[in-house]
């Protein structure tokens, strides 16, 4: 099974008091039936894992995950040759992970067939010379693609100006689920630029959402990006949108020494393994000291239920010394937030962080205790 462990996850984090758009009800629905196929395959009840995938196939019929991970429930069952048709569709609908694929162990018992090897094939292709998003030439900024080794796919926007003696920092944009949005990323490369930043986006992956094996890739592309010229990249700032910046906060959860900051647009501290198992609960911060030398900005919208987790810690996570800029956006739930008056904001912000700075709301006042009473005169 691909171990996603940011699929859908800041859809649903909309039941902690929020709501979706009627438009948006079946990226709910596929979100719960998510979390249910991840609830069945820690369970071992593969039986009920097939029967949910093929509930979200129905909402997905297009896309190579549910036919995956249908097939690592068939395989896991001995319904080999079931399991074995369903692995071909996924490779037909762009499944393009060949490493992930033979390294499954939900796959074992398919591996000595011969049908396996055709299929990891059809993956190897998929992933060599399947079709991958394609980006505009921007003026004034120079555009680089890359596939690396066991890494993401990836266009970088640098600025034209940039150089060894001025090297532009690197933001690295974390995409929601069910779309790139890079577009909207690049977007914002020529602003970046003015400031001292490039952006890089991945072009080619799967776009429901961020996976362990997604983690390992980023982690073998950022040391590749460390070689290009004029570029600044080792210590990027995570910048990620919805389940974007569920996988930003998973990965300076895990370990936040790597990283120059966090930018987040509706994304909560929660606890992503617990959510899982149907708990509702605050993540935990990281124990090093490096977490007051990384600063976060986080944009939520007031009417998105989400806010709700950042109400709760938000005054520990100051207390701890974690440089928090935290805004609402007044009458937005849970959608992208960088109106002219947020870029603003992030700006000044990135601007400080450039400069060595650690821009931080202050931790709220704890109410002045009142006076006590006067004591009567004792006799």
């Amino acid at each position: 099974m691909r171990t996603l462990i940011l699929s859908l996850l800041a859809l649903a984090l909309l039941g902690l008091g929020g709501s979706l758009r009627a438009q948006d009800a079946s990226r709910q629905q596929a979100a719960a039936l998510s979390q249910e196929v991840h609830q069945a395959f820690a369970k071992q009840d593969y039986a009920r894992a097939e029967q949910k995938c093929r509930e979200l196939l129905a909402l997905m019929p297009g896309h190579p995950n549910p036919h995956y991970n249908l097939a690592c429930a068939l395989a896991r069952q001995g319904k080999n040759d079931e399991a074995l048709a369903e692995l071909g569709k996924a490779a037909e609908a762009g499944y393009n992970d060949p490493a992930h694929l033979k390294a499954d162990e939900d796959l074992a018992a398919l591996r000595a067939d011969k049908r396996f090897a055709e299929i990891a094939a059809k993956a190897r292709e998929n992933e060599q010379q399947g079709s991958y998003e394609k980006g505009a030439e921007l003026a004034g900024l120079k555009s680089i693609e890359a596939f690396p080794e066991g890494g993401l796919r990836y266009r970088l926007r640098l600025g034209n100006e940039a150089g060894a003696e001025k090297p532009h920092r690197l933001i690295v944009w974390l995409h929601p689920s069910g779309g790139s949005m890079n577009n909207v990323a690049e977007g914002l490369a020529p602003l970046f630029a003015q400031h001292g930043y490039a952006i890089v986006v991945f072009t080619q992956k799967q776009w429901m959402g961020w996976s362990s094996e997604d983690a390992e890739k980023l982690a073998k592309t950022l040391p590749e990006l460390e070689k290009v010229a004029g570029l600044d990249a080792k210590r990027p700032i995570l910048m990620g949108y919805s389940a974007g910046g569920q996988m930003a906060l998973s990965l300076w959860g895990a370990d936040p020494r790597p990283y120059g900051g966090l930018v987040l647009d509706a994304a909560y501290p929660i606890d992503a393994e617990a959510y899982m198992r149907g708990q509702v609960k605050a993540m935990d911060l990281p124990k090093d000291e490096a977490i007051r030398k990384i600063p976060v900005f986080a944009l939520v919208g007031d009417k998105d239920g989400g806010a709700q987790m950042w109400q709760k810690v938000m005054n520990d996570w100051l207390s701890a010394g974690i440089p928090l800029t935290y805004r609402t956006v007044a009458g937005k739930g849970h959608t992208w937030l960088f109106g002219p008056e947020q870029k603003k904001a992030l700006t000044e912000w990135l601007d400080q962080v450039a400069a060595g700075k650690f821009p931080s709301d202050p931790p709220a006042q704890a109410p002045a205790p009142k006076p006590e009473a006067p004591k009567p005169d004792q006799p």
